[in-house]
C-alpha cells in the first residue's frame, strides 16, 4: 500500500548531525515543524482517545524500535498558516529551545495558498536550512501535500520544484509529498476525490508518509560521511 517510486523517496544526501545523535546513546530529539497536526505531544495519540494518529507518531514509533538506543523523542512544533518567511523568523527560538538532531520541516503549503513571491519563498527556505544547519541540525524538507480538489485552485508546482531545487542545492533530503500523493492517486491506491472520504483514509496516508520518511531517515543515516558538517 505505502509504494512508491524510490526516486521520490531515497535521501539523496546524508544526515551525519542525526546520525551521530542516534550512536551517542543520548536522547535524540527531532522536531517535525509546521506540522497540520494539533498534538504537541511527542508520544502516540491513545486509542481511548479516538483520534486518527499522524505521521508523526508512525515515525517516532518507527525509530525507537530501529534504533532502540537511540532514546528517539520527536515533537511537533505547529505554527498554523504561517508562510516560510514567518517560520524563519521564529526559528533561531524554536532550535535554541528544541536542540534537535533533525527538523522535518513541512513548507510551501501557506505561501502557495498566498501565491506568496517565489524568490522570497526560495531565500526564506535556504536561510532556515542554513540556521538549522549551523545550530548542529540536520533538515529533510517535507513539500505540500496533493488534493485534486484544490489543485484547480492552487498552483503547487512553483513552490514545490522550488523546494526541490533549494533542497538539492543545499544538500538536504527532499521529500516530495505531492508527487507522492499523486502517484498513489494515478495508481488506485488511495482515492482522494471521494466524498465523504472513507473514515481510515486520514490514518492510511499519515501511516504510509511515515513509514516512508523513515525510510528517507534510515537511508541519510547510512549515508552519513565523517567530518560533514
Amino acid at each position: 500500500m505505502c509504494a512508491a517510486p524510490s526516486t521520490l523517496t531515497r535521501a539523496g544526501f546524508p544526515l551525519p548531525l542525526l546520525a551521530r545523535s542516534l550512536s551517542d546513546n543520548t536522547p535524540t530529539r527531532i522536531i517535525v515543524l509546521n506540522s497540520a497536526t494539533l498534538s504537541k505531544k511527542s508520544t502516540p495519540p491513545a486509542e481511548k482517545d479516538g483520534l486518527p494518529r499522524t505521521f508523526t507518531s508512525f515515525i517516532e514509533e518507527i525509530l525507537r524500535s530501529r534504533y532502540p538506543d537511540g532514546k528517539v523523542a520527536l515533537t511537533t512544533v505547529n505554527l498554523p498558516r504561517a508562510t516560510a518567511e514567518t517560520v524563519v523568523a521564529r526559528l533561531p527560538e524554536v532550535l535554541e529551545k528544541a536542540k534537535p538532531a533533525l527538523m522535518i520541516w513541512q513548507t510551501g503549503t501557506y505561501d502557495t495558498i498566498l501565491g506568496a513571491d517565489s524568490r522570497a519563498f526560495a531565500d526564506a527556505v535556504e536561510h532556515g536550512i542554513n540556521l538549522a544547519h549551523g545550530a548542529g541540525t540536520d533538515v529533510i524538507v517535507v513539500g505540500p501535500q496533493y488534493s485534486p480538489r484544490t489543485a484547480f485552485a492552487f498552483d503547487v508546482a512553483p513552490y514545490n520544484n522550488t523546494l526541490r531545487w533549494i533542497a538539492r542545492t543545499n544538500e538536504v533530503p527532499f521529500f516530495d509529498r505531492y508527487d507522492i500523493m499523486r502517484f498513489w492517486e494515478q495508481e488506485g491506491i488511495f482515492d482522494f476525490d471521494t466524498a465523504p472520504p472513507p473514515p481510515s483514509l486520514f490514518e492510511d496516508v499519515h501511516r504510509c508518509i511515515g513509514r516512508l520518511l523513515v525510510g528517507m531517515i534510515t537511508d541519510g543515516v547510512d549515508a552519513r560521511t565523517l567530518g560533514s558538517r
